[in-house]
């Protein structure tokens, strides 16, 4: 029976040829996506604003100081507030109390309004700041403020209402949530996409920062793009230019396609949630807008920038003074310009609000020749690092039967992890070339290990021994009591070698696996690359690779 007959009849190395073909299969289809370092581009640091911090402030203060008055009393779940006089209808919501509920009195007004003290701490200080608080942890309660504040800042703030920030180091940290970074980098990843730059890395530093690579793109044009994603949010007009807050982005739900109407007019439809809508219709009706639209403008902000701005239709004004209505339509405008228009808004209400701002804090670039030459000195260095590998087996063993098995088995290897990436669509880099170059080299050192086990039973095997390759093969294969090639890959004695094989090739690829996951998970950027094509090669070669190369090698040296 050929060599060829007895190699495909082993399940191993069937499996071994079917991940390299599906490996060729997908880099053919899909091709290989580079990073900026090997494509040219530019790259920006992105700092996000905000700080966590807990607060010492009494809730009954700082209603007395919203509200003008001395008297403030906590009944149950409420707060009962009594102004003396009259009071605007629309206090209440301006500041942030949406349920409040206004009774008259002699000479006086009764607010009532159900709140926890805490309600009223993320009220004030999100009024105050113009920017969303959260409650991110309780006992003690820790408050995410996103927006760029300083203990300082902060302090003065909550020094009217008799307030501060609790003296320790950790009180107050600047940062954020890993969920809210996670969200950030969420929603900048699907803005950037959907404007049409694909393929874009976005990755995040500690809690603070966001680094993105835009492969192709110049620093001028990666600034413009990635300053316009912000913070999406809808006012309403109070008086003439004042404007009160209704809902940030987290409380649109869903957003359908733009589309026009018979005259021309482009519109974007899109759902609230039921808290958003009951928000919308309380802050319609406070302000006058269901009565009078015209003088109460909805206005959309993008980053603080209006995007859109827009009376309530006469049929939305009728509806919301009876009940929220959580299906609405902003129209933009008619013809070309008002399409246009409509997809922008679409992309600012359909990907929601980045729920903080950013800064720009670093960029730079790398030039497309930068770029292609980076790539060509690490083809140069990848062709070396084989050329090298394989002088060292031929000094080993002056047998090419070994040296071609084993470079085509590291060859294997490369395609096959460049097949996961491709089909992963995750970019080279010159970290991720690094591993790739690294894997090959343990790689051989492993394939050494199995060739040596097969040879002589995992003695030593100097390079200058009188016998050749062959005879120790065959001395193998008589030691094994078997003269047939089939039968020699299936010995009891053969067996138990490429047992122990195994045993320090599992141990050395769950050694250097384990030591790669702190590179993995600990955000440095273009290591995590790195770290990835290890684990994957060191997997791949264990699982598939080196199990065929066992199968391979013992059929081609029992062979006389």
């Amino acid at each position: 029976m050929s060599l060829i007959e007895d190699l495909s009849r082993d399940k191993r190395v069937v499996l071994f040829a079917l991940f390299l073909a599906a490996a060729l299969i997908c880099i053919g289809a899909f091709g290989l996506k580079y990073g900026l370092d090997l494509q040219g581009g530019s790259y920006l640091q992105l700092k996000l604003q905000g700080a966590m911090a807990q607060v010492d402030a009494n809730p009954g203060s700082i209603l007395q100081y919203q509200f003008a008055t001395n008297s403030v009393e906590r009944r149950g779940d409420s707060y009962i507030v009594t102004v003396p006089g009259s009071v605007d209808p629309a206090l209440p919501s301006s500041l942030g109390y949406m349920n409040a509920e206004m009774a008259p009195l002699l000479n006086a007004t009764k607010v009532t309004i159900p709140a926890s003290p805490e309600t009223i701490i993320i009220n004030y200080l999100q009024k105050g700041l113009d920017a969303d608080v959260k409650i991110v942890q309780f006992a003690p309660v820790i408050y995410e403020i996103r927006t760029d504040v300083t203990r300082e800042s902060l302090d003065a703030l909550l020094a009217p209402v008799g307030g501060k920030v609790p003296t320790g180091e950790d009180t107050f940290a600047e940062g954020l949530t890993p969920e809210t970074v996670e969200d950030t980098k969420r929603v900048l990843d699907s803005k950037l996409n959907r404007l049409g730059l694909q393929d874009i890395r976005v990755r995040m530093i500690d809690n603070k920062y966001i680094l993105i690579d835009l492969a192709g793109r110049d620093v001028a044009s990666a600034q413009d793009v990635v300053g316009k994603p912000g913070k999406f949010e809808i006012r309403i007009q109070t008086e003439e230019n004042q404007s009160m807050h209704v809902l940030y982005g987290d409380a649109v739900e869903s957003v359908d396609i733009p589309r026009g109407d018979r005259s021309g007019q482009w519109g974007v439809p899109f759902t609230l949630s039921e808290g958003g809508a009951a928000a919308f219709q309380k802050a319609a009706i406070d302000t006058g807008a269901v009565k009078n639209p015209e003088a109460h403008h909805i206005t959309m902000y993008l980053d603080k920038e209006p995007v859109f701005s827009a009376p309530l239709s006469p049929e939305l004004a009728s509806t919301l003074q009876k009940a929220p209505s959580r299906g609405l339509e902003a129209r933009v405008g008619a013809g070309e310009q008002g399409s246009q228009e409509a997809k922008k808004l679409q992309i600012h209400l359909q990907e929601g609000a980045l729920p903080v701002n950013v800064d720009i804090v670093g960029s730079g670039q790398v030039s497309a020749a930068l770029g292609k030459r980076f790539k060509i000195q690490m083809v140069i260095a990848g062709l070396i690092a084989l050329l090298a590998v394989a002088a060292m087996i031929y000094y080993r063993y002056r047998e090419r039967r070994i040296v071609l098995p084993m470079l085509f088995t590291s060859l294997s290897e490369v395609a096959i992890m460049l097949g996961v990436w491709s089909l992963a669509k995750w970019q080279l880099d010159l970290a991720s070339l690094a591993g790739i170059i690294m894997v090959i080299g343990t790689g051989v050192d492993q394939l050494v290990i199995i060739t040596d086990e097969v040879i002589k039973g995992g003695e030593a095997a100097p390079a200058s021994s009188e016998r050749s390759i062959k005879e120790r093969a065959a001395e193998a294969a008589e030691k094994a009591g078997i003269g047939k090639a089939t039968a020699v890959t299936t010995s009891k004695v053969y067996l138990g070698r490429l047992s122990r094989a195994f045993a320090i090739i599992l141990g050395a690829a769950a050694t250097t696996a384990v030591a790669m996951i702190p590179l993995l998970y600990m955000g440095f950027g273009a290591l995590t690359g790195f770290a990835l094509i290890i684990i994957i090669g060191v997997a791949l070669g264990t699982l598939v690779a080196r199990p065929a190369y066992g199968r391979i090698i013992g059929y081609i040296l029992s062979r006389s």
